[in-house]
């Protein structure tokens, strides 16, 4: 098949890693530092996918290992991937495949990335926190972006990773975003309560 590669596998744990993301995951530990040390031999790259119990999601994301500090490591989301196999042979290595975005352009694209831009920056401004969205128009990096930023389950954020097109996606965000806003101004009242994470 065209576009399938061989990677070693970093299952996450309660943690999704989008494209254009970072996260810190552990090095310590047997299979995690095996992991890590295949990723040097292959130019410091991984599948990362959320772990499922004993299994992991079939759609993950090719990362790149980042500088790592004691007893952590930090990867960098690449782009997406769907997991075929595991490697008959290795449980540390899986056949993954591209699962390339793609491209959506025209007037409708854009009408629903500025909406979900501007919904997102009023949310941000209400609760008090600085909207992490590029100035540039790419609706992919700012699904990836608000996806990510939102502070949702881990499971809730593999669905939108799940998602095949920006436009799906960014609507479905859209939801969401409304979502936060009702809950903002249900509880606006209670503000000075807060405690925990603002988005709750």
């Amino acid at each position: 098949m065209r576009g399938v590669f061989l990677l070693p596998l970093y299952p996450l744990q309660g943690l999704v890693l989008l494209p254009g993301e970072r996260c810190t995951v552990p090095s310590a530990g047997g299979d995690r530092r095996a992991v890590l040390a295949r990723a040097r031999d292959h130019g410091g790259a991984v599948v990362a996918s959320l772990a499922d119990g004993e299994s992991v999601h079939d759609v993950g994301v090719t990362a790149i290992l980042g500088e790592s500090g004691e007893g952590a490591a930090s990867l960098h989301g690449v782009s997406r991937c769907r997991l075929v196999s595991l490697q008959a042979d290795d449980a540390l290595m899986v056949r993954a495949e591209r699962f390339p975005e793609p491209e959506i352009e025209g007037p409708r694209a854009a009408r629903v990335g500025r909406l979900l831009g501007a919904r997102y920056e009023r949310l941000c401004a209400r609760l008090g926190r600085e909207a992490a969205v590029a100035a540039s128009f790419d609706l992919t990096a700012l699904t990836w972006r608000v996806t990510a930023d939102l502070g949702m389950p881990a499971e809730q954020q593999q669905g939108f990773l799940n998602v095949p097109d920006p436009l799906s996606r960014a609507r479905l965000l859209l939801l969401a975003v409304r979502e936060y806003e009702r809950r903002e101004r249900f509880l606006r009242g209670w503000a000075h309560l807060r405690t925990t994470n603002p988005w709750n």
